[in-house]
C-alpha cells in the first residue's frame, strides 16, 4: 500500500476472503462460491462438493444444510444444493445422499434421517419411501 515501498517485505497481506495476483494497489474479493481461507492468498479456492460459499469475501464455506447435497464444487448458494430424494436422506455437507437402512423409511424428499417402520410394518432392502404391513397371521 503506498509507493515507494523499498522491500517486498513492506507490501501488506491480503486478509482472508481476499487475494492478489501481485503488482496491485488492492486485494480482490473473492466471488460467492469461492473462499480464501487464511491471509496472504493468491488466489480463491472453489468451495469444495457439498459445501456453498455465500456472498463476495468469503473466509470459509457452509455446508449443504440437512436433506440437500452438493454435487459440484464451487456452489454460491444454499439453493444450489439438491433436496434428497424419498427413500433417503442427508444430515448436511455431503456430496450424496445415504440410502435408509431395511426397516428404516423416508417418505418425503428433503429428509435429514430416516424413520423406522412402526410395529406390524416393515421396510424392504435400502432405500424404502414407505412400510408394508405384515402379512396376516404375523407382526
Amino acid at each position: 500500500t503506498g509507493s515507494g515501498l523499498s522491500t517486498s517485505a513492506s507490501c501488506l497481506m491480503c486478509s482472508a476472503g481476499t487475494y492478489s495476483q501481485g503488482g496491485l494497489s488492492a486485494c480482490s474479493w473473492c466471488i460467492a462460491g469461492m473462499y480464501a481461507s487464511g491471509s496472504g492468498s493468491s488466489a480463491c479456492s472453489p468451495c469444495s462438493t457439498g459445501l456453498y460459499g455465500t456472498g463476495s469475501g468469503s473466509s470459509t464455506c457452509s455446508s449443504c444444510p440437512a436433506g440437500t447435497y452438493g454435487t459440484g464444487s464451487g456452489l454460491s448458494t444454499s439453493a444450489s444444493c439438491l433436496m434428497c430424494s424419498a427413500g433417503t436422506y442427508s444430515q448436511g455437507g455431503l456430496s450424496a445422499c445415504s440410502w435408509c437402512i431395511a426397516g428404516m423409511y423416508a417418505s418425503g424428499s428433503g429428509s435429514s434421517a430416516c424413520s423406522p417402520c412402526s410395529t406390524g410394518l416393515y421396510g424392504t432392502g435400502s432405500g424404502s419411501s414407505t412400510c408394508s404391513s405384515c402379512p396376516a397371521g404375523t407382526y
